[in-house]
Formats: C-alpha cells, structure tokens, sequence
C-alpha cells in the first residue's frame, strides 16, 4: 500500500463503512473493501432469509480512515513568493508593517509606535535594498532610497505580493534583497462600501472609508484613510552593553515627547472598458504632519528628546495604464503606463542640538513610463513564453539645503519561459540591462528551474544578479559637520541564490489545507554601502568589502475543521564580513512567527501571535546588542450581522458588521528594533469595520 494513502484509522461502533476520506489510489479502496468489507458481506449473504440481500452491511463494523489528499499549489512567480490578501485579515486591527511580518524571511524596523516610521528588510537586507511599487510604479523614496511603510493606508490595499530574493530583471535598482507590489484595490463588479474606525492608546483615533462600483463600461473605487495620535507613550530607557561593561540613564524610564502626528491617505481608481481593452487610472495621495522627537539618548527626563522639532510630508503618484492586446498585433498580454510621483518633505527645528536651527524644504519629482508584453508560442508542442520590459525614468531634486540634482534610467529586459512535459518541468531564463546616469551600465542575469511532479509539488532553484545605485542622500548629503554624503560611493553588487521544495496537501489526518515548505538561499555582495564614522566628528557612507548572507526559511500552515487554523515560519539567518567574520548588523540570527485562529471566520475569530527574535546587532564593531525577545499579541471580533440577530434588516444594514478588540505586547516587553528609537510596551484599541 502506498505512503500517501492511509496514516491511520480508528474503530467504530457497527454500522455502514465509510470511504477513506480523499483516497489517491483506486487499489486503497479495493484493498479495503476485500479486507474489512468482503468477508461481513459474505456472512450477511449466507445468513440472509431466502439467501437476500436486503441488508448487505448489518452487523458490519463502521472503520473511520484518515487518509492524505494531495492539494493544488497557487500559480505564483516564484517558490520565494508569498501573495497576502487583505481580506484574510478582516477585523485584526494590522497595519501594512504588520502584515509583512507574517509572511517567512521578512522583518520589519520600527522606529516608534502609530504612525512612527517603519521599512521593510527582506534576508537581511537594509531598507535601500528591497524596491516597493503601488500598482508596479516604484515608491522608494528619491531621496534615501527606502520606504516608510506607515505610510501606506492598509485599507486601501487588495492584496500585497512579496518576493523573497533578486528582483532585478523586473525592477531594475535596488532589488537585491527582494520586491514587495502592492495592489490597490480597483472597482467591482457590484457595489462595495468599506468603512472601518478604531480607538487606541495614547489617544490614537485611526478609519477608513472606501466605496467601489461599476456603470457599464466605467469602474470606479474611491478611498480615504486618517490617523490622529498623540504618541505619548512611556517606555525604559536601553541599558548600554559594550565590551563587557554596563551603562544605564538616569531616571531608568520616560515618556515620548513631541511625538503627535496626523495622517491623511486617498486613493482614486477609474477603469474604462474600452474595445478591448482596459484604460486605468489611478491616483493615490498622501499627507502627514507632526512631532520629530529623534533619538533616546542622554540623562534626565527629556532624554536628549528634540521638543519642536516638525516634519510636514505631501506625496502623490499618479499612474495612467493601457491594459490588452498589443497595438502592433503582437503578443498577448500587453500594457503600457505612464507615471508621475510627487514629494515635497519639509523640516523645521528651531532649537537643533549642535547646530543652527534647521529649515528644509525639498520636493521630488519622478517622471516615468513603463511598457510590458507577454508572447506566448509553441514549439515542437511545447509552451514558450517571452516577456519583455521596457522602463524610462527621470527623478529630480530641489532643496534648500544642498544643489539641485537630476538623474534618468534606463532599462529593458527579456524573459524565456519554457514548459516541457505539461509543465513537469519548466526553465527560466532572462537578462535585463540597467543604466542609471552617472554609472555604467549593468547586466542583471536570471536563471530558474522548476520541476513540478505533481500540482501539489514544486521544487525550484533560482541564481541572479542583482545591484543598486546609491541614493541622492548616500551621494550628496551635505557636510553637516557630523553627517555628509560622499559622491565617490560604486553601485552594490550582488549575487542571490536560492532553492524551495513547497508542498500542498487537502487533506492529512485529521488535518487540511495543509502546506509546507523550505528554502535555503545565498546572497553575496560586493561593494555593501555603510554608512560609519569616518573621523571623530564625521559619518559618511563608505562602500565595505565582500559580505554573505546565507539562511534557511521554514514554513507551515493547516486547519483543523472550520475552528482552528495555525501558520508558522521560523528564519535563520547568518550574515558576516569576509575580511574579517564579523556579524553584520540590524538583522536577527534567528526569528520566528507564529499565528493561532480559533473560531469559524465568516461569524468571529479569536486570533494569537507570537513573535521571537534573537538578539540584534547594533554596531559594525559588534561590541552592541539588543537583546532577544518574545512578543505576544491577541485580538478577538465578532460579525453581528452573521450572527442572525432578530429582526436584523439585512436590506438595509451593512452585509458584514465586525467588532473587535486587538491587544499588543501582552508581556510588556521593552522593545526596540534600532537602539534609540523606543516602542511602546502593552497597548490595546477596538474598533469595528463594516461592508455594504
């Protein structure tokens, strides 16, 4: 008998036998009806008046059979690709960072608590090496090159991709640690009313409202987001490790200062069905405005806090696309998109430490165009997908602090797709060429291998290259007499690697919608951008020697009926200097993510997490640590309208009303992801979202 057939049974009171649940092999139940059945069936037979049959199974004894029901793996882009949709999350209260973090081989840096800073890394990497785009328009910022997740309103989110690995033949620069798409949400096909409002901790007032349509040829989805907080939160003040020596700061704990904020997001998406074709615009803008508290650092209550420091940010990204067929008659799947981003970041501190009172204003601009086909042919029988890109893109710079600066890209690319044997074997391969001005060109190879057995099987291996140019901040900070940028600074090089084996299984025992997976990857880099201290007043970004990254990344998922569902991913992570072996920072060794689902979703959830990193890394000397934590968080939500209540008038109230209750850092753990950048300690907020 087969492994995947039968794992185990359990006897019965007497009566009619079932079927294996999800049986592979037609033997296993021929197996099982000669064995157990035929011989009672016999004897039935024999016994049975007039040799009838009336009643071929009394007397039989009932035999229940846990068996293994192979799945179907989803059609994704990669076997280090997760696809996390928004509404799996309905009524938990998370934020675009939050949902991140569920996903293996990604962690998140947060400078503070609502709406505070926050960016991505992904194995390791820094902010400045993994590209974000919105609707695949790029939003790293111009200026430092990363992103700040808070940023984003998660509402107004359909679905976040993530990819795990180099990203470059599809984003070009930046893409060494991996790529993150977020997919707005467009119109429907009926009409869809959201609203959701929330009430938190250190007065923190968080909603969003957001409504989709269709009118014959025309659809549509207008959203809007906010957020007020105070920020005001208490938190411990570090104690200092460094070559076997404690320090502490007097008093032992404060509260955050200056740390209100305000928080205004709106998205706009038209779609115009025309010929055959879809012509999309979309619009997505942002402001916020508050404190600068900077960093934990010094004795007495203020903390070395900066009390008037403000920051006031605007942004919008404007994006007009053509989706169908080719204008030339060619190929298959065809768009072309034209871009404008916006910035304008303005700082003031009137009573700056060691320097004059600062006033900065700077506005960025980027202007781009992207274009994408997809041909499909067949040769000898076999599949053959090409996919061609094309990206053209001019940033622009104005500050009152430094000269103004302009740069362009350039990039193309082709990638082969080869199916053999209906997709039991499938080879990638591709190259792009980048040009951003002021350095040579690139040439970024990929080469994949799947091989899929079975569609509840895959094994894939994956090698590229992978660079990013320095940002405007690396390049041309100016010398502020304690941080400058250096203008003589290589674009990162870098080689990724990596290798999965993902599983996908209906059915295991008692167990369902079972799915498993590990990859292991590599990445080496060249010319790593650090930013140390140069002198003994002086930090500058400097270009290190030769760095490696090697991991493994676990992961698992399954539900036990409609009531329970469990997730867990564990990463590990080993990240040195060749030159010398020391541990590179700002990245755990290990981290693991754990989730519990209690409850049947469609009525109400009871939700646990539990998050463990080992210690962090502070310095390049490696003489400063954060130490490891636990964190647990819970959050409990009921739908009142899938609840049945009497006399709900279901016509007119909203389809699904949820209340929910979220509390974070059940342990109250002191919590820092960057040494002085305090988080707060147990907080809590409830709230309630609606759809029409």
């Amino acid at each position: 008998m087969r492994p995947d057939a039968l794992i185990g049974s359990r006897r019965h009171r007497p009566g009619r036998v079932r079927r294996a649940r999800g049986s592979l092999v037609p033997l296993l139940a021929g197996t099982l009806w000669i064995g157990l059945i035929g011989p009672n069936v016999l004897r039935a037979e024999e016994g049975a008046p007039g040799g009838g049959t009336a009643n071929p199974f009394a007397g039989v004894e009932e035999v229940r059979v846990w068996g293994i029901r192979t799945g179907q793996l989803p059609d994704v882009p990669s076997a280090s690709t997760d696809r996390l949709l928004v509404d799996d999350f309905t009524a938990e209260s998370k934020s675009l960072a939050d949902l991140l973090e569920e996903s293996v081989g990604v962690s998140v840096r947060r400078f503070g608590g609502a709406g505070d800073p926050a960016e991505i890394s992904i194995r390791g990497s820094t902010a400045h090496q993994v590209v974000v785009t919105l609707d695949g328009v790029r939003t790293n910022s111009v200026l430092t090159g990363g992103l700040d997740l808070s940023s984003y309103c998660l509402p107004l989110v359909h679905e976040v991709e993530i990819t795990r690995g180099a990203g470059s033949v599809q984003e070009g620069s930046g893409a060494v640690g991996g790529t993150v798409n977020l997919v707005s949400r467009a119109g429907a096909a009926r009409r869809t009313t959201r609203a959701r409002l929330e009430v938190g901790a250190f007065e923190t007032v968080e909603g969003s409202l957001l409504h989709a349509d269709r009118r014959g040829d025309l659809e549509y989805a207008l959203g809007y987001c906010g957020l007020t907080t105070e920020g005001d939160f208490e938190f411990q003040r570090p104690v200092i490790r460094s070559d076997g020596f404690e320090a502490r700061f007097e008093p032992d704990s404060t509260k955050r200062i200056n740390n209100d904020r305000v928080q205004h997001g709106a998205n706009l998406g038209l779609g115009w069905h025309v010929g055959p074709g879809v012509l999309r615009l979309i619009d997505v803008a942002q402001y916020a405005s508050g404190g600068e508290p900077g960093v934990d650092s010094g004795n007495g209550v203020i903390a070395g806090q900066r009390t008037d420091a403000h920051a006031r940010n605007t942004s919008n990204l404007a994006q007009l696309r053509w989706e169908g067929p080719s204008p030339v008659g060619q190929g298959d799947d065809f768009s072309l998109a034209a871009y404008h981003r916006y910035e304008r970041n303005a700082f003031h501190d009137p009573i700056a430490r060691f320097s004059e009172p600062i006033d900065v204003t700077t506005h960025l601009d980027s202007l781009g165009l992207r274009a994408r086909d997809l041909w499909s042919h067949a040769i000898a029988g076999q599949t053959l997908e090409t996919r061609l890109a094309f990206d053209a893109n001019h940033d622009r710079l104005r500050s009152t602090d430094r000269s103004g600066r302009d740069r362009t890209a350039l990039g193309g690319a082709v990638h082969e797709q080869l199916a053999l044997r209906s997709g039991l074997l499938q080879i990638d391969a591709g190259a792009r060429l980048d040009w951003t001005d002021g350095f040579d060109p690139q040439l970024l190879p990929v080469v994949g291998l799947v091989v899929e057995p079975a569609p509840w099987i895959r094994m894939r291996g994956q090698a590229g290259r992978a660079y990013r140019a320095p940002s405007f901040d690396e390049l041309y900070l100016p010398d502020q007499g304690f941080l400058r940028g250096n203008p003589d600074l290589s674009p990162e090089d870098a080689w990724n690697v990596d290798g999965g084996l993902e599983l996908e299984l209906a059915s295991l025992g008692p167990l369902s919608k079972t799915r498993l997976g590990v990859t292991g990857f590599y990445r080496a880099i060249e010319e790593s951008i650090v930013w140390v201290r140069i002198s003994l007043q002086t930090v500058a970004p400097v270009n290190t020697g030769r760095a490696t990254s090697r991991g493994v990344e676990l992961q698992s998922s399954f539900e036990i009926g409609p009531w329970v569902g469990v997730a867990a991913n564990y990463t590990w992570t080993d990240s040195e200097r060749d030159d010398n072996g020391a541990r590179l920072a700002g990245q755990a060794e290990h981290a693991a993510f754990a989730r519990l689902r209690l409850g049947p979703e469609e009525i109400f959830k009871l939700i646990a997490e539990f998050q463990y990193l080992s210690d962090i890394l502070v310095d390049e000397g490696g003489s400063l640590e954060l130490p490891s934590r636990r964190i647990w968080n819970a959050s409990a939500s009921v739908d009142l309208a899938a609840l049945g209540l009497p006399g709900w008038p279901t016509r007119v109230l909203p389809e699904e009303v949820w209340l929910y209750a979220a509390l974070e850092n059940i342990s109250d753990e002191s919590v820092r992801d960057v040494a002085s950048f305090p988080q707060p300690g147990r907080n809590g907020r409830v709230g309630f979202e609606a759809r029409w």
